[in-house]
């Protein structure tokens, strides 16, 4: 940065202005009306006059090399502009002014004294060392109010404060330039206090970025232009947030994340899905880059249950349908991706995958997009979004226990019973079930097969028209068959579930099968002798049950 530049940043401001006539004021005032109460000789008021002036140097010097030291470790600290500020604080003006001018009129007195045949001093010679007494005080109580200013200065908040002001200034005068220049001291004040541990100023960093965001003008579906100035906002939250991530501050990690949220929900009100796919690449870039690998799982489920609120809120506003159809594919893809990063890395990754992706929260914004068309959903649109669950769905299915599966059936058990006698309404469900059981035959994982069907054969028949859709679009479909041809596994599973749905039917579920109570029910009887002390199991079996109680009988 050029002299000039820098020149322009440290204005002569008001508060200086301020300070030096209110000091030269009141110093006037004391020389010319300070009640004369010394009493003394000649040799007294040279030592006195001579404390003062040495008193007061020393002091003032020791004082400006404190306060210098004390600038220049906090500037390469917290940021350089420190000095910048202790440049134009005001109370630099008025503590020279008393302290130079005391001193100064010290030695000016001093200069005048003579040995005077006369006893007591003149007037004017005593007024003057009053004078002198009284700037001293005042000297005094000038340095307990600086000294209290510089550890004000220094305090890394105010520091922000400071910058945050002129942030201000520069933007309302549209010197972006400037004022990108500021948000980039702000974030980075913020990423050294994280890294020397101290969170309460980097959540004001975060704070002050955050309302400079807020109040920037939004970028809207008509116009983006303003966007990179966004981009740039989220990228110094970003930084910061990469080491909050890193030192595990779970309260400003969480504060950011709020932050995009609410950014997020504000480009959705605005319709600009740009910025709002913005907010996704933060997302993504976040828990790829410094939350997967690192067990912070708290944060991965905040971040996606985010982005599946934001998707959903941008579904009930937008009304563009082809801008709607990308942004929902982009949103989900995101979340695959996070998905499949998961379960390749997290040990626990399946039951996370299965509680916050596929489960749920999808169902969520499914039912959203059905629920804001009635009938005329977007088919295409809910055709590709659930082939690209099914991407994600197959790993589960490839590797996963019983319970991750279960997670999935019971969402969807949940969104299809309220609806059974709305066909159109269920229908993208059973498309979705049909490719689960299919795929899971593929993979011969019986048990999940016998899971899928038992969940909803019981209430929902197969449906012929699902089976001939994914027919025809066997091309599209094969990439979860491993690129084999998908009829014998939709027919097997439209076969099962068409006789279990039948089984159910004709068995309610208060039929019950009898148990067989007799001694034969015990396989190894040799296992247990121990239990009756080594006698012979045989002589306490009954050979024949009495029959079965019902109820408490």
């Amino acid at each position: 940065m050029s002299f000039k530049a820098n020149f322009k940043h440290a204005p002569v401001s008001a508060g200086i202005i301020f300070h030096l006539l209110f000091s030269w004021i009141l110093i006037v005032a004391i020389l010319v009306w300070a009640p004369p109460v010394f009493s003394g000789d000649t040799e007294t008021a040279r030592n006195y006059l001579n404390t003062i002036a040495g008193t007061l140097s020393t002091i003032l010097a020791l004082c400006i090399s404190l306060v210098m030291v004390a600038i220049q470790l906090t500037a390469s600290k917290y940021s350089h502009r420190v000095l910048d500020f202790f440049i134009r604080l005001p109370y630099n003006a008025s503590l020279l002014s008393f302290y130079l001018l005391t001193i100064f009129h010290s030695i000016y007195v001093l200069s005048k004294v003579r040995d005077f045949a006369y006893d007591p001093l003149p007037f004017w010679l005593d007024q003057a060392m009053s004078a002198d007494l009284f700037l001293l005080i005042f000297c005094f109580l000038a340095l307990l109010v600086y000294m209290f200013a510089i550890m004000k200065l220094l305090n890394p908040e105010t520091i922000v404060r400071a910058i945050a002001r002129e942030y201000m200034v520069a933007y309302r005068h549209s010197r972006y330039d400037e004022a990108v220049d500021k948000m980039e001291q702000i974030a980075d004040i913020g990423k050294r206090c994280l890294s020397d541990m101290d969170a309460s100023t980097a959540i004001v960093s975060v704070e002050y970025l955050a309302q400079m965001m807020h109040q920037t003008r939004m970028p809207t579906a008509e116009s983006d232009a303003v966007l990179w100035y966004h981009r740039k906002i989220v990228h110094l939250l970003l930084g910061i947030a990469s080491i909050a991530f890193k030192e595990r501050e779970t309260s400003i990690s969480s504060a950011i994340l709020d932050e995009f949220f609410d950014i997020g929900e504000r480009y959705a009100e605005t319709g600009s899905l740009k910025a709002a796919g913005m907010i996704l690449e933060a997302y993504e870039w976040i828990i790829m880059n410094n939350l997967i690998g690192e067990k912070q799982h708290s944060l991965i489920e905040r971040v996606i249950e985010q982005t599946f609120q934001m998707t959903c809120e941008i579904v009930k506003r937008e009304q563009g349908e082809e801008q709607l159809h990308k942004f929902v594919l982009r949103s989900f893809r995101t979340l695959r991706r996070i998905g499949q990063q998961i379960l390749k890395t997290e040990v626990f990754g399946n039951e996370l995958v299965a509680k916050q992706i596929v489960s749920k929260m999808f169902g969520e914004l499914l039912a959203t997009i059905i629920e804001k068309n009635g009938p005329a959903y977007p088919k295409t649109l809910i055709r590709e979004l659930l082939h690209e669950y099914m991407k994600l769905s197959r790993l589960l299915l490839m590797k996963s226990e019983a319970k991750e599966i279960v997670r999935i059936t019971t969402w969807l058990r949940e969104e299809m019973l309220p609806h059974r006698e709305n066909r159109m309404r269920v229908y993208p469900f059973l498309y979705l079930y049909t490719l689960l059981g299919a795929s899971a035959l593929y993979l011969n994982r019986k048990e999940m097969v016998t899971i899928l069907i038992r969940a909803i054969g019981k209430y929902f028949p197969p449906d012929q028209t699902v089976l001939r859709e994914l027919q025809e679009e066997r091309m599209q479909v094969r990439a979860f068959f491993d690129f084999h041809e998908p009829e014998r596994y939709l027919s097997e599973l439209y076969v099962l579930w068409d006789a279990y749905h039948r089984y159910a039917a004709a068995h309610q579920e208060d039929d019950r099968k009898a148990l067989d109570l007799s001694s034969s029910a015990i396989r190894n009887r040799k296992a247990w002798y121990d239990l009756f002390d080594g006698k012979p199991l045989e002589q306490f079996l009954q050979t024949e049950h009495q029959g079965e109680k019902k109820g408490w009988e």
